[in-house]
């Protein structure tokens, strides 16, 4: 089938997310989501600090130090901590990496969001019994304190964190500095087609997304790549895989469904194709 995501509107970019090379539409293509209790074991410090700039409707919480640039980390018995400024709060935090990949959420599907949205909720817990630096004794996470020295020293635990300006390792500089442009852009897009943040990095992520995807494939997805979307494009545009299969043959279906889309993106269904499209996505209809 030929794909025609490129030539038409919004809906049938979407249609051929979920069919194309399929030869045709049905069930079954769409990614299998059961609502359970899910945790995160694979999440970076930079996907937790994403997600958290999520949640928090925010864009300048960010890594200060990587798990492998802390002192903590080295310590023997110690697991692998980094540190975040946290934008919301004002004030450092380090944070046990093998914590944030155990933390327990109910979901329909595992996801970075969840995380921090969970980790929010524990912290709220841990302040409203009178926790303010962190769990108890700074075993998953604690406030820290940058010193003259240019340490971090964490308030429950007494560690000492390294400081940021040692880290030699150009990879981890150019990720952070990738880092700071992804959420200046969503920062951008928010403003530009009055969005929320959260949806705005949404956008981004999956413009970059799909853009990789055809560079590699020429133009058509193959079936792991339409179930690693699938989800995305459920979650960020409301549609459902079968108003997709039905606006794809309707084109009044069509219109109506385009404008639930611009109405969940907070857009107009216009400036959804004429703008958000080829300027957000790359995508020129």
């Amino acid at each position: 089938m030929k794909n025609t995501f490129l030539k038409l509107s919004v809906l049938s970019m979407l249609f051929a997310l979920a069919s194309c090379g399929g030869g045709g539409g049905g069930g079954g293509d769409e990614a299998p989501s059961t609502y359970g209790k899910y945790t995160s074991s694979t999440i970076l410090a930079s996907d937790f600090v994403a997600a958290l700039n999520s949640v928090d409707g925010t864009y300048s919480t960010s890594v200060q130090l990587y798990a492998n640039e802390t002192l903590r980390s080295k310590s023997i018995g110690q697991e692998d901590w980094f540190v975040i400024y946290d934008s919301k709060f004002s004030e450092y935090k380090a944070v046990s990496l093998q914590y944030v990949r155990t933390i327990v959420y109910y979901d329909y599907y595992s996801n970075n969001k969840a995380v921090a949205s969970e980790f929010r909720k524990i912290e709220n817990s841990d302040v409203t019994a009178g926790n303010l630096d962190g769990d108890f004794y700074g075993n998953n996470y604690e406030v820290a304190d940058r010193q003259d020295s240019g340490y971090y020293l964490g308030r429950r635990s007494g560690y000492l964190y390294e400081d940021e300006a040692t880290s030699t390792d150009v990879s981890l500089l150019a990720k952070e500095q990738e880092q700071k442009e992804f959420f200046s852009k969503a920062a951008k897009v928010s403003f530009v087609y009055n969005v929320s943040l959260e949806t705005s990095m949404s956008m981004v992520t999956l413009g970059s997304k799909i853009e990789k995807m055809l560079s590699k494939s020429n133009g058509d997805l193959t079936q792991a790549d339409q179930q690693a979307l699938m989800g995305d494009m459920k979650t960020l545009t409301g549609v459902t895989l079968q108003e997709i299969q039905k606006a794809a043959e309707d084109s009044s279906a069509k219109a109506d469904v385009i404008a639930k889309i611009a109405a969940k993106l907070g857009t107009s269904a216009s400036n959804l194709e004429q703008r958000v499209l080829p300027e957000v996505f790359g995508i020129t209809l």
